[in-house]
């Protein structure tokens, strides 16, 4: 993008996550949200085909920046602290879009929900740590590999949305404790037995 496009999206994002905090985004019309960020309403669909598929894009770029600074190029010693700080860092961004979430997660919001994108995400990064061979699981195959991607970020999903019920602030450090209950022996970070590889291929 050139500066000019740079800022028109700046502005455009700043403008959905605006409307979406006060109300479902589907109730957002593209007019709306043109209005909201002072560009014409044929401007929109140069960056999203509707406010809920600009939502989506806005939240999995803040997601992707933060797997970039955390997760990219880890070495194995280095997993446990890298997978600890991403999941705060993760925490602290569902915290500041608490409104987004809260209705996106919610058994109400239909086809405006953020679980899908969240799980892609979070699928994704579990498979670019595998790839790295920043840690190991216990798969056979590529198939296990990808059923226990989906297993650790659907998990974690609905932990975050259970999370997301209580009053703020919210306690992340507890949050983190109560995942490293959950999560297998071999999951780095939050596991009981972060980054041993125990059993795995």
């Amino acid at each position: 993008m050139d500066a000019r496009q740079q800022k028109t999206l700046a502005r455009l994002s700043a403008a959905v996550l605006d409307l979406a905090t006060r109300g479902p985004v589907t109730e957002v019309t593209v007019s709306a949200l043109a209005a909201a960020a002072g560009v014409h309403r044929s401007t929109v669909y140069e960056y999203a085909s509707s406010p809920a598929d600009l939502l989506e894009k806005v939240l999995r770029s803040e997601l992707d920046d933060l797997r970039t600074e955390y997760l990219v190029g880890i070495e194995p010693s280095d997993a446990a602290a890298a997978v600890t700080d991403v999941t705060r860092a993760v925490l602290h961004h569902v915290d500041s879009h608490d409104a987004v979430y809260r209705r996106g997660l919610g058994a109400e919001s239909g086809t405006a929900s953020l679980h899908r994108m969240l799980s892609e995400h979070f699928q994704g990064s579990v498979e670019l740590l595998l790839e790295q061979h920043s840690f190991t699981v216990p798969a056979d195959d590529d198939t296990d590999r990808h059923a226990i991607a989906r297993f650790i970020a659907d998990g974690t999903i609905g932990a975050i949305d259970v999370w997301l019920t209580r009053p703020r602030p919210r306690d992340v450090d507890a949050f983190l404790a109560l995942v490293g209950r959950l999560t297998p022996a071999w999951w780095p970070g939050t596991g009981a037995g972060a980054g041993t590889g125990a059993g795995a291929r």
